[in-house]
């Protein structure tokens, strides 16, 4: 770990919470089928659920998992799915202390089809565009009482506003990269952490050469910038030094939800002392733990198990 993630970390030790997740929240419903439907035509699922998905809720779920004491913050509309946001988190021991309902609106669901050999997963979502989480919905009490502040690059400008203020508070800030917006390139240089999926680099900076499109993005101001490479691990740019982990090989069953869990594993890390390469490799271990159930938390795994993986891929 780097000498400026040590002091934040002491310096922020004892707030009442570890981590500040803000972001998406979502009711996922999952369905396993063996095959791709044909169009127009029917098929029976071989299982179907119902459970709370969106990048930093899933995240927030995760690192509860792992002990950590966890807060959210984010946006649901007031219809029957945004009901069930709050108790989603509570059952995680998440504090929803950040839900903001939004009168009127609807809330983000998305419908999910998994085939069940490889665990490929086809997405279909709807959110309100009214339903958003805007910068005069942040606490800066809030943002105050974390150690870490992790963002998912949703709501861009209350994600800009949330960052300036953990910067002030000397929080670390930790962004899950996907999308790319104007403000995104001032949004990384305000994260200390800055690790996206496997084109997000290229697509930030312009650069095609996946370790030159790494460079430029460490060059924004990130401590730790890197990508996911799905079953195939993860690479992290940290102190000059290129860090690479492979993927953990586990039977998968649904990969919903891993690159969140990803990110929680590498905060679950940080906040345990570690390295670059330790944190990375206890990253991939979480995400691959996680793929092994239908949904993006339903096998959101413990720190023993978490802990046991990553051994295995350390030295």
């Amino acid at each position: 770990m780097s000498g400026e993630l040590e002091r934040l970390l002491a310096g922020s030790k004892g707030r009442p919470f570890d981590v500040l997740c803000l972001g998406l929240n979502s009711l996922d419903h999952l369905c396993l089928v063996p095959g791709w439907p044909e169009r127009g035509g029917k098929l029976r699922t071989e299982r179907m659920e119902v459970g709370g998905g969106g990048q930093a809720a899933t995240a927030a779920c995760a690192l509860a998992r792992l002990g950590h004491r966890v807060a959210y913050a984010g946006v649901r509309g007031d219809d029957a799915a945004g009901w069930e946001a709050e108790p989603a988190l509570r059952s995680w021991g998440v504090d929803p202390a950040g839900l903001v309902i939004k009168p009127g609106t609807r809330s983000q669901q998305a419908f999910i089809m998994v085939e069940r050999d490889g665990g490929e997963r086809t997405i279909i979502w709807y959110r309100d565009e009214a339903c958003r989480f805007e910068p005069a919905d942040l606490a800066p009490a809030l943002v105050a009482s974390a150690q870490v502040l992790h963002l998912d690059g949703h709501f861009q400008e209350a994600s800009l506003e949330a960052a300036r203020l953990a910067r002030r508070a000397g929080l670390v800030v930790s962004l899950d990269g996907e999308r790319v917006h104007p403000g995104s390139e001032e949004l990384v240089s305000l994260c200390h952490l800055v690790l996206g999926c496997e084109d997000y680099p290229q697509r930030l900076t312009g650069e095609q050469d996946p370790e030159r499109a790494l460079k430029r993005l460490a060059g924004l101001g990130p401590l730790w910038a890197g990508r996911t490479l799905g079953a195939r691990g993860a690479e992290m740019l940290a102190g000059g030094e290129l860090h690479r982990q492979a993927g953990f090989t586990v039977e998968a069953l649904d990969t919903t939800g891993a690159g969140d869990v990803f990110h929680a594993g590498l905060l679950h890390g940080l906040l345990l002392g570690q390295g670059p390469a330790p944190a990375l490799a206890t990253a991939c271990a979480a995400a691959a733990l996680s793929v092994t159930g239908l949904g993006g938390r339903s096998a959101l795994p413990d720190r023993g198990q978490v802990a046991r993986l990553a051994g295995r891929g350390t030295p």
